[in-house]
């Protein structure tokens, strides 16, 4: 559960250019932590629905082989990967971090960062990480290469966590069952390190965490241009998402 010993940041010393963070040593895994990124969370509008404390987790632990650069500091209009899903998560967490395997490289993003507990576990091994070190009972997940979170989704994922106390939600799309964005309870913790020593396949992932799935017609209502869900992969996957933000840009001048 959150807060229990083995998550407290003990052995934290100052790192010159870390600002309050620094290196932890101890165990089960090196991490370079940052004061987490306070957010004024969403439902203030709507004093009825109380949000839950939620943890943000970006999953930056790929290796982009296809693209031959980082993924999380690749830039989109101008700005890093990273930062443009910190953008949409951040009005609905507590706390945020980016989850990677390689710290060092990712300082200069200024997010708060955690290493892998486990290296080249693909997303699941990077949920894990999220669900251990949580102050939060839950865990709002997405990856690194998803820049166009659409925010009316990923609040309701968050406002399903309410309905029968799921273990996690999710959202189907025309392709199936979609693991990333999702709202994951650190209640999975134990059975996700279970999965991880035995298969690793993504069909799988979702069948262990038994997820309250959002229905396509729900989903495309909240993302109708349907851009959630879109991974940038390759070189050509970067023009498409550009060219994109260049018709926003374009339209929101002709609306002026």
């Amino acid at each position: 559960m959150p807060g229990t010993p083995h998550r407290a940041a003990a052995g934290v010393f100052s790192s010159p250019g870390a600002g309050t963070g620094g290196f932890y040593s101890g165990t089960p895994g090196p991490v370079i932590m940052a004061a987490p990124r306070k957010t004024s969370g969403v439902g203030k509008e709507n004093p009825s629905w109380a949000r839950p404390p939620i943890t943000g987790a970006i999953l930056a632990g790929g290796r982009s082989r296809r693209l031959g650069q980082d993924k999380a500091a690749l830039k989109l209009g101008g700005k890093p990967l990273a930062g443009w899903v910190a953008q949409a998560l951040a009005p609905l967490v507590s706390e945020l971090w980016l989850i990677t395997n390689r710290p060092l490289e990712h300082l200069s993003l200024g997010l708060p960062l955690l290493t892998d507990l486990e290296p080249h576990q693909g997303p699941a091994g990077g949920l894990v990480t999220a669900l251990f070190y949580a102050r939060t009972p839950w865990v709002l997940a997405a990856a690194v290469d998803n820049p166009f979170l659409a925010p009316p989704l990923l609040e309701a994922l968050v406002r399903r966590a309410g309905e029968g106390n799921p273990a996690a939600v999710v959202c189907r799309s025309p392709s199936g069952l979609e693991p990333f964005p999702g709202l994951y309870s650190v209640r999975l913790l134990s059975r996700l390190e279970a999965f991880l020593k035995m298969d690793r396949r993504p069909t799988r992932f979702l069948e262990v965490c038994r997820p309250l799935v959002l229905p396509w017609e729900e989903v495309n209502l909240l993302d109708p241009q349907g851009r959630t869900f879109f991974n940038l992969n390759t070189p050509e996957d970067l023009a498409r998402a550009e060219a994109w933000l260049a018709a926003e840009a374009s339209w929101q001048d002709m609306k002026r």
